[in-house]
């Protein structure tokens, strides 16, 4: 993400049992280059230290800087192994449009979120316990019951969050303390780009619903940010070659009418360089399909070849973007920044971080000590295609400076000690360059919770 606010842009576990170099660096370097619910809540406490980390006066933010020590413009994997990535992406992308039967495992998850009893239902976003008669309203709406036996296949047409509850309203587990209040909202499950293939398998009472299965995960969708597709559009959405947006708030026109907001992840089909298909919501409800011209270096033909410096083009791109829980406010988590990073190399990451510290070849950190997990890394992690993961938490190693591991990641904090004792959190809120010790320097940080004590392990991607 840039540094503009995104609060206008995109609002959206894949598991198994849900929904069955050289151009790229031309193009992106010149462009860069120029509980107890019932209880009455307490005043919440902040949570967060005063000041940043030095990790981000002392490391360059500029990805960049580390590509020319990764190799430049030479390439990270093979044709074939592009070729073999590309093949999966597509597999994963287009999977919900052969998905007709819902997952009934799944949707008793759902039915486990609506069903919890009162005084276990988490603070709304006055923070204040939810209301009985609000979430008995909402779990009425949302008729789980009656979820018919067979999905209609559809498409985003804009940017949307996807939901583990009908509503828009926060669910929050407490209201202080670090780690599960703000901005962490429960109901919260992904978020979806414009043109994202679904499965539409039931529609709240009120109709403002869809219980849809994505690519990533299964959600409540705004139902007004979705169009159901036929056989035709589905054919034509399949067969064109794909193209992934390579720069934020990217505005898709048809002459003077705007259809939709694309950010750097989001994939479409392309008719020709330049040309991207999109699609539009009629007045029936159906998909339509409007052909946008698209500027050089905003969108390119996937998979792209696999760089450093191309790689690093992207994600400075999104260097500073605010942090996002789920792809709250049209910004990103951890994962979701790795996933939308990748999209243009054609390689597919799960929605969670712990799904994509399985995605390559994976190596263990347990048992080490925090100065054996850096030297393990510095020693076996490739720079520009190594996944650094703690749970919780992932980020992509770039290599190493003054002889410690660092990587990318978009962070929501590091955790720290209040003067009381309690655990609090240093907050960058961003993404961000740092080493694997961001904040060893402070008084006020916790030891045990510095990353590289918490990190389990680092898998290599791209074939």
């Amino acid at each position: 993400m840039n540094m503009t606010e995104n609060a206008r842009r995109r609002a959206g576990t894949y598991a198994a049992h849900t929904c069955r170099g050289a151009m790229l660096t031309l193009a992106l370097a010149g462009a860069v280059m120029m509980s107890g619910c019932a209880e009455q809540p307490k005043v919440p406490q902040p949570q967060n230290a005063a000041g940043e980390v030095a990790d981000l006066d002392v490391i360059p933010q500029n990805l960049a800087v580390f590509a020319r020590e990764a190799g430049g413009g030479a390439l990270l994997r093979s044709g074939a192994a592009a070729e073999k990535d590309m093949a999966k992406f597509r597999r994963r992308f287009f999977a919900p449009w052969g998905a007709v039967k819902p997952d009934r495992r799944t949707l008793q998850e759902f039915e486990a979120v609506l069903n919890r009893p009162s005084g276990r239902r988490g603070y709304a976003e006055n923070l204040r316990p939810w209301s009985d008669a609000a979430w008995e309203q909402m779990r009425a709406n949302a008729a789980l019951h009656a979820v018919s036996g067979r999905g209609r296949p559809a498409v985003s047409v804009r940017a949307a969050d996807l939901r583990l509850a009908p509503t828009v309203k926060p669910r929050f587990a407490r209201v202080e303390g670090a780690g599960q209040g703000w901005p962490f909202d429960d109901f919260q499950q992904s978020s979806l780009h414009v043109g994202t293939p679904l499965m539409v398998y039931h529609a709240s009472l009120d109709g403002a619903w869809l219980l849809v299965c994505s690519p990533m995960a299964w959600g409540w969708v705004d139902a007004s940010s979705v169009a159901f597709v036929d056989e035709a559009f589905q054919k034509a959405w399949q067969d064109a070659p794909l193209g992934a947006v390579v720069k934020e708030d990217v505005s898709l026109r048809n002459g003077d009418a705007f259809l939709a907001l694309a950010d750097i992840g989001a994939v479409l089909p392309m008719e020709g360089a330049g040309t991207a298909l999109v699609p539009v919501r009629e007045v029936s409800g159906q998909a339509g399909i409007v052909r946008v011209a698209v500027a050089a270096g905003d969108m390119l033909a996937m998979p792209q070849p696999l760089t450093a410096q191309a790689v690093a083009a992207i994600g400075d791109r999104m260097m500073g973007g605010n942090y996002g829980w789920g792809g709250m406010y049209g910004n990103r988590d951890c994962s979701a920044m790795m996933r939308d990073l990748f999209a243009a190399f054609g390689i597919w990451l799960p929605r969670n971080s712990a799904a994509q510290a399985r995605a390559g070849e994976f190596h263990s950190l347990e048992g080490m000590d925090a100065r054996e997990k850096e030297k393990a890394i510095l020693r076996g992690g490739e720079a520009f295609r190594t996944l650094l993961w703690l749970p919780g938490h992932i980020g992509l190693y770039v290599g190493e400076f003054r002889g410690a591991p660092v990587f990318f990641h978009d962070v929501w904090g590091v955790r720290s000690r209040l003067r009381d004792g309690r655990e609090g959190r240093i907050i960058l809120g961003r993404a961000v360059i740092t080493g694997v010790r961001p904040g060893a320097e402070r008084p006020d940080i916790d030891p045990e919770g510095l990353l590289v004590e918490r990190m389990r392990g680092y898998t290599v991607i791209g074939g």
